[in-house]
C-alpha cells in the first residue's frame, strides 16, 4: 500500500506540479478502488461511503484544499456539488486546469482524470471519505465506521480505537461557509479546507 511519505518522496523539479501530486497525495492512502464502497480510513478501520442523500441537505461550495505531511504542503481548488442524486467534485491545479472530477451515486465511484494527469494516480476514494468525514452528521458516520468509534463533542469529532484518536477533525460552527481541519494521526497528514456556500 502506498504511503504519504512514498507521495512526497520523488523531487519536486516544478512549482506548479505541486497541486497535481495532491491529486494524488489525497488518495494515496486507499487501498484499491472501494469495493462495495468501503475505503480504508487506517489498518483495520474503514468507511463504508455513506450516499450524499445521507448528508440531509443540498450544497454546492467552492472550496480551497491545503494538505499537509511533515514540512510539505500542497493546495488546490475545488466545487462541491451534493444533491440527493450524488455528488461531484471537480479539482483544478494552480494554473485553473481541470484536473480531476469524481462522481458518487448509486453506490458508484467515477473519476475524470485530465489526460495530462499521470496515469499511475490511484483513484482518489480516500479523498472522498475525508470529505464525508468532515461533513456528513456524526449519526450517518456511526453506522458507517467500521473498526473505530465516532466520538463528537462540539464543532470536534474523532474516530477512536482502543482510546487511542486515530482521525481528528475540528471546525467553524458553520463548516460550509468557513474552515475545517482533519488530521489522520495514522497516516500523518492534515487537510485544511476553506469554504464558501454558493446561493442556491
Amino acid at each position: 500500500m502506498p504511503t504519504m511519505i512514498d507521495v512526497y518522496a520523488a523531487p519536486i523539479m516544478v512549482r506548479h506540479l505541486l497541486s497535481l501530486i495532491l491529486v494524488g497525495l489525497l488518495a494515496a492512502c486507499s487501498l484499491s478502488p472501494p469495493a462495495g464502497g468501503s475505503v480504508a480510513l487506517a489498518p483495520q478501520v474503514s468507511l463504508q461511503l455513506p450516499t450524499s442523500a445521507q448528508l440531509g441537505e443540498a450544497i454546492e461550495v467552492v472550496q480551497l484544499v491545503t494538505a499537509s505531511h511533515g514540512g510539505d504542503g500542497f493546495t488546490f481548488e475545488g466545487r462541491l456539488s451534493v444533491t440527493p442524486a450524488g455528488l461531484i467534485l471537480v479539482t483544478t491545479d494552480g494554473m485553473g486546469r481541470r484536473a480531476m472530477t469524481i462522481r458518487w451515486g448509486n453506490g458508484t465511484l467515477e473519476v475524470d482524470k485530465a489526460s495530462w494527469l499521470p496515469a499511475s494516480l490511484p483513484p482518489p476514494a480516500n479523498m472522498l471519505a475525508d470529505i464525508m468525514l468532515m461533513y456528513w452528521p456524526v449519526e450517518v458516520l456511526r453506522t458507517h465506521v467500521d473498526g473505530a468509534s465516532v466520538e463528537a463533542d462540539g464543532t470536534s469529532r474523532s474516530l477512536r480505537r482502543d482510546g487511542a484518536v486515530m482521525v481528528e477533525i475540528s471546525g467553524d460552527a458553520d463548516p460550509w461557509n468557513g474552515c475545517v481541519t482533519l488530521h489522520n494521526r495514522v497516516w500523518e497528514y492534515r487537510i485544511h479546507v476553506v469554504s464558501s456556500r454558493l446561493p442556491s
